[in-house]
């Protein structure tokens, strides 16, 4: 008997070993060659860059000549060129307006300084120098789920220059309680950036995701993942998005745009768009951001889950034009 559980004890330690040396050899050749690329070289043409102190933020633009430009910010894995379809819809309709997309660190071809965090008031900074640095006067600003939080804390610090707030399924946390404690094996930098180096590469745990996020699945295919992964083959991102995920299991949520007294003083139209499918962050969780701000609008999309934009193009088109023009 002690002989079968030794063997069997042998047998699992080979196996476990294997695996290990597996996904390190996968994390290692993701990290140096599939990662091997500088940003500015692989970037879609018609990406801009911006330098904002030790950082270079990467963004795309459409220049009308208007006195009010519309700023988008994504949430996970969100860049620029995920808004090139909503941003050319509108265009259409709405020439008197300009459009920014803006690749907010660490997702997307900006280049973050890694001694900062990427916690909502640093982003939020960073969305201030930008604007400062490109002489905006008047913006409305559109945050999609986790880039809703730092353009709501933009706007709760900075109201002058704002005209119109737009959230699209976001990721608030007003009045939320958190306690912040271990972050578990996240919390150990070597495991989490193996676990990130060879997860964020994987097509099949990223369509996966992908399916996960939404309610309609007609638009999930390889060539939409394509599209929202393409950044993930510039240098270091492995490091930079495991670094946002520590800060995200551990941000403490103690920002301006955190507490709904904040927002007492918010006197510029808000308007909420959001999917009634949505299991990310469901519909009831606009109770507390209509609670917070009475003047909010809220527009639901019947049918659609938490990413709209890439689910029911018609009526998200629809929805955030009328958001627009109210």
């Amino acid at each position: 008997m002690f002989s079968i559980l030794k063997r069997l004890t042998v047998v699992l330690c080979v196996i476990i070993c294997s695996i290990v040396l597996l996904l390190v050899s996968v994390y290692f050749y993701n990290t140096i060659f599939v990662e091997s690329n500088d940003a500015r070289t692989v970037a879609p043409l018609n990406t801009k860059f911006i330098s904002i102190g030790s950082e270079e933020i990467a963004y795309s633009e459409i220049d009308n000549g208007a006195s009010t430009t519309v700023i988008f910010v994504g949430g996970l894995s969100a860049w620029n060129g995920t808004w090139e379809r909503t941003i050319e819809a509108l265009q259409v309709k709405r020439t008197n307006l300009n459009y920014i997309a803006l690749d907010l660190p660490p997702f997307g071809y900006s280049s973050p300084d890694m001694t900062k965090d990427f916690f909502r008031n640093t982003q939020a900074a960073r969305i201030a120098s930008f604007i400062s640095i490109k002489h905006i006067q008047n913006v409305i600003l559109v945050g999609h789920s986790y880039g809703a939080g730092p353009v709501t804390e933009y706007v709760l610090t900075n109201p002058e220059r704002v005209r119109r707030l737009i959230l699209i399924d976001a990721v608030v946390n007003i009045d939320e309680q958190k306690i912040v404690g271990s972050a578990g094996f996240l919390g150990i930098n070597p495991l989490r950036e193996v676990a990130v180096g060879v997860l964020i590469h994987n097509k099949i745990f990223g369509l996966s995701n992908l399916h996960n996020f939404v309610f309609i699945q007609e638009h999930i295919n390889q060539a939409l993942l394509a599209e929202y992964t393409r950044f993930l083959n510039t240098q270091n991102v492995t490091t930079r998005v495991a670094a946002w995920i520590l800060d995200y299991v551990q941000d403490p949520l103690t920002y301006q745009s955190n507490y709904s007294e904040n927002y007492k003083t918010l006197s510029i139209p808000v308007e909420l768009i959001w999917g009634d499918q949505d299991t990310i962050t469901p519909i009831v969780g606009t109770k507390k951001i209509l609670d917070a701000i009475p003047q909010a609008h809220l527009t639901t999309l019947t049918g659609v889950g938490h990413i709209p934009m890439i689910e029911n193009y018609d009526l998200f088109d629809k929805a955030l034009l009328d958001a627009l023009a109210r």
